[in-house]
């Protein structure tokens, strides 16, 4: 533990990641009640393409996520943390216009792209903690991670 607290890149990445997963748990709990409520007669079309953003949106997002980042790393050693950051800033956007426009089409489009481009952090923070920590302790950093940000 005192190898991650003195090392800024885990540090940096722990704080993000638990602040990542607590948005995370916020918005997952609030678009269902935000289409029940605004889209009501959309529930079963919700359900279903929710489900199927999550599913294929996001696990394509965290396969695009690490391949981008291991085959640009080479160019920027800010490639990472770039590739999360876009990815995130891309989301806000989505978001607003999602929660804010009349269209149940529009905002459940705005929110599965959300879900692809906020989906690809996992990876690329993963492998800038491994890249800047001891090989050995690197078992316990992604253990460590993962534990903290289930924590949120």
């Amino acid at each position: 533990m005192a190898e991650i607290n003195r090392n800024p890149v885990c540090k940096n990445i722990f704080r993000a990641g638990f602040l990542r997963t607590m948005g995370s748990m916020i918005v997952t709990a609030f678009v269902p009640v935000f289409f029940q409520r605004v889209f009501p007669a959309y529930k079963s079309q919700y359900a279903i393409i929710n489900a199927a953003a999550l599913t294929i949106f996001g696990f394509s997002s965290a396969l695009i996520g690490g391949m981008l980042s291991d085959k640009l790393e080479k160019k920027s050693y800010m490639t990472k943390s770039a590739i999360i950051m876009t990815g995130h800033f891309l989301a806000v956007p989505l978001t607003a216009i999602a929660c804010f426009t009349n269209n149940f089409w529009i905002a459940i489009s705005c929110f599965a792209a959300k879900i692809f481009f906020s989906g690809s952090y996992f990876a690329p923070a993963i492998t800038m903690m491994q890249n800047s920590t001891d090989p050995t302790n690197s078992g316990f950093v992604v253990s460590a991670y993962t534990f903290y940000a289930y924590l949120a």
